[in-house]
């Protein structure tokens, strides 16, 4: 394969701006590849789909405050830079916000390590990559007669990430992205229960076939059980939640309440508050590697670290993206990303910079495997799969369908349930009752599950409503 000069679209850019005062930009070339499955066939393969586009930030001081203009384009000639510097300075007139000025990354300041975030295969034969792990995908299911996939697709995502600024900070890093969809159905005789279907819906930065056989075969045990789960049953139960459901739950909230974009409007927790039991510490971590938010430096060029929110139950520390940082007169954390937690991969150029999480890392406790996890919950409930939590970042309520589950019978797990929902707070006020306060047990062990890093975790009391008894 011939190699290819980097895109460095946001280089090419800033060259070419001609603008006064503070400004930053933000560019993405993006190589897309997908293989759509209809049952065990290749519906349709197709890339690369290339994308190239920039988003360009001013900052005008206006009257003690700093205006904020923001303007989005894939036209990288003069002239489209040229309309879109004319639109963010339009905007800046109308978008005000309450920082006196804001001091962007200098050329030494947005250096940061690299991290491992690009998948060297995938990069180099992506489609070849694609079709290979689809292969092995597909072949893991033979000789199953009673489960096969049903429809889905893998998509691959290249980018080239670059980000240049009015201080003369340039900074560049490559990434990949996969994402899965797959339907993994199973079947039984024409009297038996209706067929069962178990969703997979995952990202990652890289593509691992030595792991395919063993998920495979979890799918397909999860599509089984669907088919004879019974009713969850209703009440305040204690609930085990795999790193997989926490990913569904903390960022969303955590990467609101825990920002200065909270604090800006009074509903960040005050440091010091206690939020959770003595045994929980949490931190965010941009340089966890091969986490789908890591990357050297964030999307406003700041240097990615380990910055702790949580330590030992208590409020440690919020994060800060560069105006809200501005804002309170502390240095960004590290935390200005494009879009979003759901834009960590895809056309992010289109977003202006907000403070959010990058990685929700819960430090793992002392209670050892999930089975003693298990064991410490008695009778309650395993989620293993909850069907859009929503999280509300405000009011931190969340709620979910269980899809597949499991009840927990003296310590052990027993016959799979699902349908109704599970659902509580992750913040509340000290002396009522949450999520992160009622933690029974954390497991010893941490799994990287897209936005999180997490043991296992047991909330003792969540409220549960199911069709059961």
């Amino acid at each position: 394969m011939t190699a290819t000069p980097p895109a460095e679209t946001a280089f090419r850019v800033a060259d070419r701006l001609r603008a006064d005062g503070p400004w930053d930009v933000f560019g993405e070339r993006i190589r897309r590849y997908e293989i759509h499955l209809t049952g065990r066939s290749v519906e349709m393969a197709r890339g690369p789909i290339v994308l190239e586009g920039y988003g360009v930030r001013l900052l005008r001081p206006r009257d003690g405050r700093t205006g904020v203009g923001f303007q989005a384009s894939t036209d990288l000639s003069d002239d489209g830079v040229r309309s879109a510097l004319a639109e963010a300075e339009a905007v800046s007139r109308h978008s005000v916000f309450p920082a006196k000025s804001v001091a962007l990354p200098s050329t030494a300041a947005s250096r940061g390590a690299p991290v491992d975030v690009r998948d060297r295969a995938l990069w180099e034969r992506p489609m070849e990559a694609l079709e290979a792990h689809v292969a092995t995908l597909l072949a893991a299911f033979d000789g199953k007669a009673d489960v096969a996939p049903s429809f889905g697709s893998l998509r691959a995502t290249l980018t080239e990430a670059s980000i240049a600024n009015s201080s003369g900070a340039r900074a560049s890093f490559a990434h990949t992205t996969v994402e899965l969809e797959l339907a993994v159905k199973a079947f039984g005789g024409p009297e038996g229960p209706p067929p069962g279907e178990y969703w997979v819906n995952d990202s990652f930065r890289r593509i691992e076939p030595g792991r395919v056989r063993g998920d495979v075969e979890a799918w397909c045990g999860f599509a089984r059980d669907v088919r004879r789960a019974r009713p969850t049953p209703s009440g305040e139960r204690p609930v085990v939640l795999p790193p997989s459901v926490v990913a569904g739950i903390l960022p969303s909230v955590l990467g609101y309440r825990f920002t200065g974009g909270a604090r800006l409007r009074e509903v960040a927790p005050a440091e010091g508050t206690v939020v959770g039991v003595p045994e929980l510490s949490v931190r965010d971590d941009g340089r966890v590697p091969w986490a789908i938010a890591s990357a050297a430096v964030d999307d406003e060029g700041t240097p990615q670290r380990s910055r702790t929110l949580v330590s030992n139950g208590a409020v440690s520390g919020l994060l800060y993206d560069l105006l809200h940082g501005a804002a309170f007169e502390v240095p960004s954390t590290g935390n200005g990303v494009r879009g979003g937690e759901w834009f960590h991969d895809w056309r992010r150029f289109l977003h202006a910079p907000v403070g959010t999480s990058t990685t929700i890392v819960v430090e793992p406790g002392t209670s050892g495997s999930d089975a003693e996890v298990v064991e410490a919950a008695g009778d309650g409930i395993w989620v293993q799969q909850l069907g859009w939590a929503i999280p509300d970042p405000l009011s931190t309520a969340f709620g979910g369908e269980v899809r597949i589950g499991y009840r927990i019978r003296n310590g052990k797990l027993a016959e799979p349930v699902r349908g109704g929902t599970v659902g509580g707070v992750v913040l509340a006020p000290p002396g009522s009752p949450s999520m992160l306060s009622t933690i029974g047990a954390l497991g010893s062990d941490a799994v990287l599950a897209e936005g999180v890093l997490s043991p296992t975790i047991l909330v003792k009391g969540l409220t549960v409503a199911g069709p059961g008894g």
